[in-house]
């Protein structure tokens, strides 16, 4: 039987549940959680990758697996587990919510604690990300989810990586100048971030794992202003190099095609700050290494009611659950 895996940014989940992990029932809160739900139970994928799920709080107990596990329970999903790894300094977390009936799945962690560069994702790193030969030191605000994940129906396993790349864009009113500098900031940051992305899946292809690699990594195809000013894209690092083409991680959906709206398909929009237009934007990613075999020609989907034919009878409730929409890939 194919494998359904789903990535979903669920747009300020946290905002949902109480710090006794406890669903809010204020009209607002019931709308968005029994949207998400519809979403899910339509989708019906056995393994969701939740970006900007609920927050994990230490002084108040609350916690991101029990506020998941709640809201599975509480709307009867069959996806009734979840996980998450190394906690983020803020309120929105990396998960993931799975079928206990179709996978196992383990917090998984890699990097070595000695190294400078290739850490694991919970501990500063380095990186040149200017190219002046002097390397800077970053760290994740939202630690990728590493897991290893297991086929139940095959015994088949593979390395799973769960992300949150930082977004590229600005939200603070700025001069040009400071614009500028703030876009420079955040690009080096987010390819600093997605260097040692691709440097864990290095490490796991370099010992005959496969991956998958899922998430908001706030980055599309192609290269924008900003990007032909560093000669690369984020996501075309994370998905690996043209000279080491066995070891890419390909997206299954094809190159999008760029319109009058922007991508298509696209899994978010935004408004640009100078035109104030809005941009569709394709910025939700599964990824998947070349060993993996997927389900048929359609196995990948962005499910935006605008554009796919199979999404736009649930237009409603994927435009009330969040401002991103989902993303799908079926493995063989």
């Amino acid at each position: 039987m194919p494998l359904r895996l789903c990535s979903y940014n669920l747009e300020w989940f946290d905002d949902h549940f109480d710090h006794h992990n406890a669903m809010l029932t204020d009209a607002e809160s019931v709308a968005r959680l029994e949207a998400a739900a519809y979403v899910m139970k339509t989708i019906d994928a056995d393994m969701t990758g939740i970006v900007e799920g609920p927050g994990t709080t230490a002084s108040t107990g609350k916690s991101t697996v029990a506020c998941l596990e709640n809201f599975a329970a509480h709307f009867g999903l069959r996806q009734s587990k979840a996980l998450m790894g190394f906690p983020s300094n803020g309120r929105q977390e990396i998960a993931l919510l799975y079928d206990p009936s179709k996978v196992s799945a383990a917090h998984d962690p890699g990097g070595k604690a000695s190294s400078r560069n290739n850490p694991p994702f919970d501990k500063p790193f380095e990186f040149d990300s200017d190219e002046d030969g002097v390397r800077e030191i970053y760290s994740h605000y939202r630690p990728p989810l590493e897991a290893k994940v297991t086929r139940l129906d095959t015994g088949a396993s593979f390395q799973l990586a769960v992300v949150h790349a930082k977004s590229k864009g600005i939200f603070s009113k700025n001069d040009l100048i400071h614009y500028q500098r703030e876009e420079m900031r955040n690009r080096r940051k987010l390819f600093a971030e997605c260097s040692h992305i691709r440097m864990r899946i290095d490490d796991w292809l370099d010992t005959g794992r496969s991956v998958v690699v899922m998430g908001d990594i706030n980055d599309g195809p192609g290269m924008d202003a900003v990007e032909f000013r560093f000669a690369r894209s984020a996501v075309e690092t994370v998905m690996g190099d043209v000279f080491e083409p066995e070891k890419i991680v390909k997206s299954w959906g094809g190159k999008p095609e760029w319109g009058e709206f922007g991508f298509e398909p696209s899994s978010a929009r935004f408004t640009d700050r100078f035109t104030e237009d809005p941009v569709n934007v394709l910025i939700d990613h599964v990824l998947a290494s070349l060993d993996l075999k997927v389900a048929g020609p359609d196995a990948h989907r962005v499910w935006n009611p605008y554009q796919l034919d199979a999404a736009k009878p649930h237009k409603k409730m994927l435009l009330a659950a969040s401002d991103h929409f989902p993303v799908t890939l079926d493995l063989a």
